[in-house]
């Protein structure tokens, strides 16, 4: 272990080919701000085009790998590979988009670790999930983007989702009205098709109707009213906050009968399990063929902000960066920060975030 002041916090280059990053200049600002040290790994920034001088001129240290993993906080985009947690020691804590709950390897390393991990989209600050906006909007504006391609499908509807004067607008539903879903039914509604959006009950749809784009219809999502929906649908994008092992199924394969032949569903919640949407089936990678159901085509891709990575990191990092000053506080000053705690997934090896718990529970583990 390489020695650091007690309030260094050390970004790692992210695994693999992931050429985001979560440490841009306005990170790096406001941690130093704060009066934090920033040590990151040579050509963490390469991947969008920010090169090395650019973080030495801003103050950040830069050191080899292992220094920067002995930081007594490190922070990344995305979450390390299993194997890098054993990088890190009692005491350290690491922050990062984890989405452990489904991810078994992962997991079972964070029980194995005597280190304390955070994972920021579980932050909840008043009811929403402030570090799940920019890439909720990434994605939601990916959905229906991936959406309008695949009605060009030879397969698919043939309807152009932008409005075209003397052509009947295209029917676009979205299932949800959170960050995915608004970014969703806003990006559609901007090309010209005719939007329902469908919430989880009636607060959420008064909450949403004050701020809802021009034209777009919101109702609640009952059961009957789904399924009139889907009778004249072009194309669905399920956007609900959560789809997991046991979430019931929203859109089954008879529900796929009464709906148009060569619509598109796209599932931008990509959740564990069968989930709401069971007809999409597996995750499909970028560029692969809808899947066909019913002579519904399916998209269900989960790595849509990946695909933008400068977008992506500058978005992510403008908006994260108060709070991860606010989770730094925490760790390392020892600050009382409630809304920091809500991310908290496991605590020196011990796992501890609910969500968390109950999908190791599924894999048979005693967390």
């Amino acid at each position: 272990m390489h020695p650091h002041p007690p309030h260094t916090v050390g970004f790692p280059r992210e695994s693999g080919t992931d050429r985001r990053t979560i440490l841009t200049p306005t990170v790096v600002r406001s941690l130093t701000d704060a009066g934090f040290d920033v040590v990151a790994e040579p050509g963490i920034g390469e991947g969008i085009f920010f090169y090395d001088d650019v973080y030495k001129q801003a103050g950040v240290r830069l050191a080899a790998p292992d220094e920067v993993w002995a930081a007594p906080l490190v922070l990344r985009y995305k979450s390390p590979n299993p194997h890098d947690l054993t990088r890190l020691g009692p005491g350290q804590h690491i922050g990062a988009l984890f989405h452990a709950e489904g991810d078994l390897p992962l997991l079972t390393a964070l029980t194995r670790t005597c280190a304390s991990a955070w994972s920021y989209e579980f932050m909840s600050e008043g009811g929403r999930f402030p570090l799940g906006r920019p890439g909720g909007h990434i994605a939601g504006v990916q959905a229906v983007l991936a959406g309008a391609q695949t009605l060009q499908h030879p397969a698919s509807r043939g309807v152009l989702l932008g409005g075209v004067p003397g052509a009947e607008p295209a029917n676009v539903v979205v299932i949800g009205s959170g960050n995915v879903g608004r970014a969703a039914a806003l990006t559609a509604a901007q090309l010209g098709a005719r939007v329902t959006v469908l919430t989880s009950g009636p607060e959420s749809r008064d909450l949403y109707a004050v701020d809802a784009p021009a034209g777009v219809t919101v109702l609640v999502n009952e059961s009957t009213v789904l399924r009139e929906c889907l009778t004249t649908a072009d194309l669905v994008v399920g956007a609900i906050l959560i789809s997991t092992f046991d979430t019931p199924p929203m859109i089954n394969d008879i529900d796929l009968v009464s709906m148009r032949t060569g619509a598109v569903i796209v599932d931008a919640t990509c959740g564990y399990g069968p989930g709401y949407l069971p007809t999409a089936g597996a995750m499909q990678k970028p560029g692969t063929p809808p899947r066909i159901v019913r002579g519904i085509l399916h998209v269900k891709v989960d790595v849509w902000p990946a695909l933008v990575p400068v977008t992506a990191s500058n978005a992510y990092a403008a908006n994260a960066a108060p709070y991860l000053v606010r989770l730094a506080e925490t760790v390392l000053r020892g600050q009382d920060d409630t809304v920091v705690q809500t991310a908290k997934i496991a605590d020196a090896g011990k796992l501890v975030h609910p969500v968390v718990r109950q999908h190791a529970r599924f894999y048979g583990m005693t967390p």
